[in-house]
């Protein structure tokens, strides 16, 4: 301990450093140095810190400073709206506003991909240089990216709306809009029967509904009898429900968006296929499926799957994937002189864009547009 210029025994160890400031030391209960969170420019106002660790001591509720200040700054923290408290309170708040599905892709994305960058930002502190500098420093996975970036973009909109920030900051632009790994494969009706044919005879008819009428994985194997409409003249399919698997769960529910609601006609010459698949495959009852598995239930994708890249390598489309037929029927439709909005109908698409990703430009569909102009 230090003695003052009276010979009376101080607390601690002041020592001036050579910038000529004061930093403040002394051993603790503990047995161990601590110091003062900073350097004072008086003695007087380092003795005096000394003097407030001292008081502690004699009163029996001292802990080490460096603890003091993590749990004072916690103390802070927990009353600082920051954007991981923003994000899990909105992810909450919109339960009944997504499908299961959808809720944990969103939790991913936040767990994975925003949170453990941007979650600990004050909410008021997320700019748009922070945004940038985020999505800058993301793996190369264009699809997840893009839709973790939307999804922060959606949620700072709520922010906003709630006047809790002046501004979005999320302002990179087509950050959001996303880039295909693969080109799909557009295939012709010809080549759709073709592959169908190839198939195994249960999931032939499953092939030809996917590429004439455009539905989805999860809306085909979803169908149930109730669902179809049969008569030699008239063949159509009504949307109503879709598939999902949740952690290996399966969970039928109506389908994501209410444009999905929808019926779709189908060629009248699958009839007679449709009535021979459905009185040899599908289930019992009008609530049967129309394409179980073997065992009665759901089909897993992955059962398809190994069968489709079986007749893929035949065909040699090696890359040939089950939602090329739902691409292949968008590209027929429109071909067919479908209006934007039929298109999105048939497709049960939300939007323009969305319906504009599936349209393929085709040179002969151009050239006969051109002829048909001139001879107008």
């Amino acid at each position: 301990m230090a003695r003052t210029k009276q010979g009376k025994r101080s607390f601690g160890a002041p020592r001036q450093t050579s910038s000529g400031r004061w930093q403040a030391r002394y051993t603790g209960p503990d047995g161990k140095q601590h110091t003062g969170p900073r350097t004072w420019e008086a003695k007087d106002d380092c003795l005096g810190w000394l003097s407030e660790e001292r008081k502690l001591i004699e009163l029996g509720v001292w802990t080490p400073p460096a603890e003091r200040r993590k749990a004072e700054e916690a103390a802070r923290t927990a009353h600082v709206l920051t954007v991981r408290r923003y994000c899990d309170t909105w992810h909450e708040n919109t339960a009944n506003t997504h499908k299961p599905r959808t809720r944990t892709l969103y939790r991913g994305y936040l767990n994975n991909v925003i949170l453990p960058e941007l979650g600990d930002l004050p909410l008021d502190e997320l700019t748009s240089a922070r945004v940038k500098a985020w999505f800058a420093k993301l793996a190369p996975f264009p699809t997840r990216n893009a839709n973790a970036y939307s999804l922060l973009r959606t949620i700072m909109n709520h922010a906003v709306d709630e006047e809790l920030i002046p501004a979005n900051p999320c302002r990179i632009k087509s950050a959001g809009t996303k880039k295909r790994k693969v080109e799909p494969i557009a295939l012709s009706p010809s080549e759709i029967r073709h592959i169908a044919s190839l198939m195994p005879e249960r999931w032939r008819l499953l092939v030809l509904v996917a590429g004439f009428g455009g539905l989805r994985w999860g809306e085909v194997t979803a169908l149930r009898r109730s669902d179809l409409k049969l008569t030699p003249d008239d063949c159509a399919v009504t949307v109503a429900r879709a598939v999902a698997r949740i952690k290996k769960e399966v969970v039928i529910d109506t389908p994501k968006t209410e444009a999905a609601l929808r019926t779709v006609s189908l060629p009248p010459e699958l009839y007679q296929q449709i009535k021979a698949h459905i009185g040899t495959y599908a289930g019992a009852g009008r609530d049967g499926l129309v394409f179980p598995n073997d065992s009665g239930e759901v089909v897993h994708a992955n059962t398809v799957r190994k069968q489709l890249k079986k007749v893929a390598e035949k065909v040699e489309m090696p890359k040939l994937r089950f939602h090329d037929f739902r691409h292949s029927a968008a590209t027929l439709f429109a071909e067919q002189g479908a209006t934007l909005s039929e298109h999105m109908a048939f497709m049960g698409h939300t939007s323009v864009v969305m319906s504009k990703r599936y349209i393929h430009a085709n040179p002969a569909r151009n050239r006969e547009m051109a002829q048909r102009m001139w001879a107008a």
